[in-house]
């Protein structure tokens, strides 16, 4: 049969509504991990703006190249250097960017994992070595095994927090693995694209390492906590050298001229402090309330995750025995779910959720709740 993630990913509304027969605009999407509250009111200042100024230069002009006013609100951001920071059309970009210009002999991933990662190694054809953590083990990697990955692979991806486990290794084991990527000479890419929604999630980052550590690269992203995934914004961050490296391969005006004043925008503190509260006021009551709710159903299990997205997997007994049956039996009240069962490591029981507005999350309960019986008081 064939699947809404045909192309690997989330979000696929059009796949979905080709396969099932049901309007892009009428699902509520929990494939997609998007903040769905929308972005700052400052983007649609921008936007409307740029679409009222005389000749409308931010379409008719190209766009700075080299992203100069943004790199100068990451750098001030984050406290780094400007030249320490490289936008890109959103983070997939950055990832091949990577690949292409660190030419690793192999890549390591801590699977499951964002499928870019492998899938922008292997089109070039190099090796793959995944480090798969299990759910047994609530996803965490054995020190022994992070060791033997880090020291036969050139080029080594971890994402914090983990895509599609929401799982995020302690900061103590996480220095653990920068210290031992150091030492063995291995190049360690953090997938930071979710940290945002993790609380204290800025302390816990890694930027402030990539002063002292020149194998570090830490990429972010800017769709999923401001909403704009069609903007197609991410950025990375590096020491210089690094970064004036991965350069050389992009492409001119990767990042266009509405996305770099829109970034540069969203990255204002006042701005983005008030939506880090707004943001922060929804994840905190909803992940909790369906975690609690998920993890009463008795045909469900739910992996407690950190960031705005949980992993469900489907155990017995059960009204439904895979994810492609649960897919369609939603799919008929126009609920969309991600399909796990193409992520090293999961299987055919799993799917992700995203976290989304109260009444959207309780249509989400209410059809899952159907499908199993529920143990213990409601």
């Amino acid at each position: 049969m064939e699947q809404v993630e045909q192309f690997g990913h989330g979000g696929d509304l059009l796949s979905a509504s080709e396969l099932y027969g049901i309007s892009p605009g009428d699902w509520i999407d929990f494939s997609s991990n998007i903040y769905p509250y929308g972005s700052p009111p400052v983007v649609k200042q921008i936007i409307r703006e740029a679409v009222e100024e005389a000749g409308m230069p931010v379409f008719s002009s190209y766009p700075d190249p080299a992203s100069r006013k943004l790199k100068r609100a990451i750098g001030e951001f984050h406290g780094v250097s400007p030249e320490m920071a490289l936008p890109g059309n959103g983070a997939a970009e950055l990832i091949d960017l990577i690949i292409q210009a660190l030419r690793p002999a192999r890549v390591g991933v801590i699977s499951p994992a964002f499928a870019e990662y492998s899938e922008c190694a292997e089109k070039r054809g190099i090796p793959v070595d995944h480090l798969v953590t299990a759910w047994e083990q609530d996803f965490e990697p054995e020190t022994g095994e992070m060791v033997s990955l880090i020291k036969q692979v050139d080029l080594l991806f971890i994402g914090y927090p983990n895509n599609p486990t929401g799982h995020m290794l302690s900061s103590g084991r996480m220095e653990e693995l920068l210290k031992l990527a150091h030492l063995f000479k291995t190049t360690l890419v953090v997938d930071e694209a979710f940290i945002d929604f993790v609380e204290n999630g800025e302390a816990r980052s890694l930027i402030p390492f990539t002063r002292n550590f020149p194998n570090l690269i830490v990429i972010r992203s800017m769709t999923k906590f401001f909403s704009l995934p069609g903007l197609r914004l991410g950025y990375l961050i590096a020491q210089e050298a690094m970064v004036s490296h991965i350069k050389k391969l992009q492409i001119p005006w990767s990042v266009n001229g509405l996305a770099q004043k829109i970034g540069c925008a969203v990255l204002q503190e006042d701005i983005y402090q008030e939506h880090a509260r707004q943001v922060e006021d929804w994840i905190h009551q909803e992940r909790d309330l369906m975690i609690g709710k998920i993890g009463k159903l008795r045909g469900f299990c739910v992996f407690p995750g950190l960031a705005n997205y949980l992993l469900v997997r489907i155990v017995q007994p059960n009204a439904v025995h895979t994810v492609n049956e649960l897919q369609s039996r939603l799919a008929e009240k126009g609920l969309l779910i991600r399909n796990c069962s193409n992520y090293k490591g999961l299987d055919s029981a799993c799917f992700r959720a995203a976290i989304k507005k109260p009444g959207q999350n309780r249509l989400l309960l209410s059809a899952l709740a159907e499908l199993a019986a529920v143990k213990g008081e409601e």
